[in-house]
């Protein structure tokens, strides 16, 4: 309209214009901030649990309840302003990551103990469900108040997009990712990362001489310093500290005792 009065000379600025460059860059913004942001989750998972596997799994689980929370505006056909999307996609992602690594770190510690991993997951679940329930309560609950008593409407639907996503990441914690672990033990366990991978063995009814660190199966579950003779079979993950491992099988043994 003010091309038609004035010509080819006419330079808009306010609001309006600032809204229009935001909507037209948030394609792009989005993008960036959704992968860097579930990159950079991944690798500092990697090297807290070493694994490559098991940090795919907790970011599909807090991704996934991303997505279903902004799947709620298009679902009930309500407005959603853009930058709504692009805070709250990053601070669920970097508050909620938290719920997930909470259970996966009971259930790994667990299924050494329990050797099953219904067990243990359900026993994880157990234990860790009044810290997640405490903690997100609290930020779903602030989210909701400052979608209530905000009166800016770009704040409260900040509020409300981190209070419902809140809500979502903890019911998936809580029922998706326990059966996601459960399910994934066997990608788990093949993807962990060990320095001495290359030194894991299994005895069959030997004798094993070992002075360092064991961490396996011996007839039960074995982690810690040790020194001493090993006698039947060995499962474990072995580091010595002076490479002083012999195996003797069973035979040999019972000549050696004789």
């Amino acid at each position: 309209m003010a091309g038609s009065y004035y010509g080819d000379d006419v330079v808009l600025v306010g609001n309006s214009t600032n809204a229009r460059d935001l909507s037209e860059s948030f394609g792009q913004d989005n993008l960036k901030i959704s992968v860097l942001t579930a990159l950079f989750v991944m690798v500092i998972l990697l090297f807290t649990f070493k694994s490559a596997g098991l940090p795919v799994l907790l970011v599909l689980t807090i991704q996934g309840s991303i997505w279903i929370n902004f799947s709620f505006p298009y679902l009930t056909g309500t407005n959603l302003f853009f930058l709504s999307y692009l805070v709250v996609s990053s601070i669920q992602m970097g508050a909620t990551i938290d719920y997930a690594i909470v259970i996966t770190n009971r259930y790994m510690e667990l299924k050494n103990y329990y050797k099953d991993r219904k067990q243990a997951a359900v026993e994880a679940l157990s234990q860790s469900f009044p810290t997640i329930l405490t903690s997100g309560s609290v930020m779903s609950v602030a989210g909701f108040l400052i979608a209530e008593i905000s009166t800016d409407a770009t704040i409260g639907s900040v509020g409300l997009a981190l209070g419902r996503g809140t809500v979502t990441s903890i019911i998936l914690v809580m029922t998706v990712l326990p059966q996601m672990l459960m399910l994934g033990d066997v990608i788990i366990e093949k993807t962990a990362i060990t320095l001495n991978r290359n030194r894991k063995q299994r005895f069959h009814n030997g004798v094993m001489r070992v002075d360092g660190h064991l961490r396996g199966h011996v007839s039960g579950f074995v982690d810690g310093e040790f020194k001493g003779v090993l006698r039947g079979s060995v499962d474990a993950l072995i580091e010595s500290k002076y490479q002083e491992l012999e195996l003797e099988d069973e035979e040999e043994s019972r000549h050696a005792e004789k």
